[in-house]
């Protein structure tokens, strides 16, 4: 059930209208756009100091919700596909949320991705115990 959670933030959070208010009014609005500018996707960014916080936040909700998808399933893979699928629909998703999905987000979300990843070899070398957060 927290994954699923999880996963509704993060949708609310990559497709509400304005990122903005959200954060600074706790306004969440939608605006569907059903014929979203693909070649947007493939844009990249005018970097700034605000826009690379935001996609420091994309690597640690991303590496979250990693971390989750790995307490329940025991493969590494499961939790790779899953989390990889759902950045990929969550960026396309935002083109029809009249929001800048690009495919430059899915690396930072990918990056946080095989962050937790590479934590969880680290601490846990055997592959077939699920994470168990209680010992």
């Amino acid at each position: 059930m927290l994954i699923f959670l999880w996963m509704v933030a993060i949708f609310i959070f990559t497709c509400t209208a304005s990122f903005h208010e959200l954060m600074f009014y706790g306004v969440v609005s939608f605006q569907w756009d059903g014929h979203p500018s693909f070649t947007e996707f493939l844009l990249p960014y005018n970097l700034s100091e605000s826009l690379l916080l935001q996609k420091f936040g994309h690597i640690v909700v991303f590496q979250f919700l990693t971390l989750l998808l790995l307490m329940k399933f025991k493969a590494k893979f499961v939790a790779l596909i899953i989390s990889a699928s759902f950045a990929t629909l969550t960026e396309i998703l935002q083109l029809y949320f009249t929001r800048g999905g690009r495919i430059f987000d899915i690396g930072f979300d990918l990056i946080g991705v095989f962050i937790a990843l590479s934590i969880v070899s680290l601490f846990r070398p055997d592959q077939s115990e699920p994470i168990n957060l209680k010992k």
